[in-house]
């Protein structure tokens, strides 16, 4: 950690951490600060740049690995309910008579 520049270092395993999660993370704070993230072997490396004073370097850390962990939640909750949430739309849109099927079955005409 630079104190003087405001530059906080953190680290995360690509293994447990994907790119989007970290993206998602720096944009939902963006308010307070912003961020670099780079490629190190198997590791993300994020550089977070504070945009005020009013917000201590541990503070940032904890905000910024919280916000982490949420994102990283989201995209697999995402990825695990897409099959799911593809079969209730695909039951939704069916259903609607939008289709040329059927406008066809109902009796209208197009």
């Amino acid at each position: 950690m630079n104190a003087e520049g405001g530059e906080i270092t953190l680290v995360f395993d690509q293994a447990t951490v994907e790119l989007d999660a970290l993206q998602r993370s720096a944009y939902a704070l963006a308010a307070e600060m912003t961020t670099d993230v780079r490629v190190s072997g198997g590791d993300y490396v994020c550089t977070l740049y504070r945009r005020g004073q009013d917000i201590t370097d541990d503070e940032l850390k904890h905000r910024f690995r919280a916000e982490v962990n949420d994102q990283v939640l989201r995209v697999r909750i995402a990825r695990e309910t897409e099959p799911l949430r593809n079969l209730v739309f695909a039951l939704a849109f069916s259903q609607t008579g939008l289709s040329e099927a059927g406008l066809s079955q109902s009796g209208e005409t197009a």
